[in-house]
């Protein structure tokens, strides 16, 4: 009986550990309240395929663990589809992080980021074109105003 409740405190624990672990759900403009992306890594970047030189977003889902590194990748939309699928999950897993001052707990996030393809700046004439299109890749269910953070490729 005595080896029986042992277990059973071990399990409790355990699965009080599994809990504990389990990423808090947040949309893209509260991540730097929880992590600062420290290096973005090379993407792997096709010479040809489908698509690739159109203006074009990738939304991708990821989760940034205890240690910076990025986990569970899943690129969510590309929009038009085509071969830049692949890029844009390199780029995701390639990122670390630093947790922000606030986060001394290192509390592992899901979000998501929005990357732009063949898209104007930001800050050019075609700036409507670039908003019109990065609207195309929001993700529902990471909170209610989900303002991308957008990432550059090196």
């Amino acid at each position: 009986m005595n080896r029986m409740i042992r277990i059973t405190v071990a399990l409790c624990w355990a699965a009080a550990a599994t809990a504990a672990e389990k990423p808090t759900v947040i949309p893209p403009e509260r991540l730097s309240n929880y992590w600062l992306l420290a290096d973005t890594g090379n993407a792997a970047i096709p010479n040809s395929g489908y698509n690739l030189h159109a203006p074009s977003c990738a939304a991708v889902s990821y989760v940034v663990e205890k240690d910076g590194s990025t986990s569970q990748v899943k690129v969510e939309k590309l929009v038009p589809e085509g071969d830049l699928r692949k890029v844009a999950a390199s780029v995701v897993a390639a990122m670390r992080f630093a947790p922000a001052k606030q986060n001394l707990g290192k509390t592992p996030v899901a979000t998501y980021v929005v990357i732009p393809f063949n898209l104007p700046d930001a800050n050019s004439p075609g700036a409507a074109e670039r908003a019109r299109a990065l609207a195309q890749c929001k993700l529902d269910g990471y909170g209610s105003k989900a303002d991308e953070q957008v990432i550059r490729v090196k």
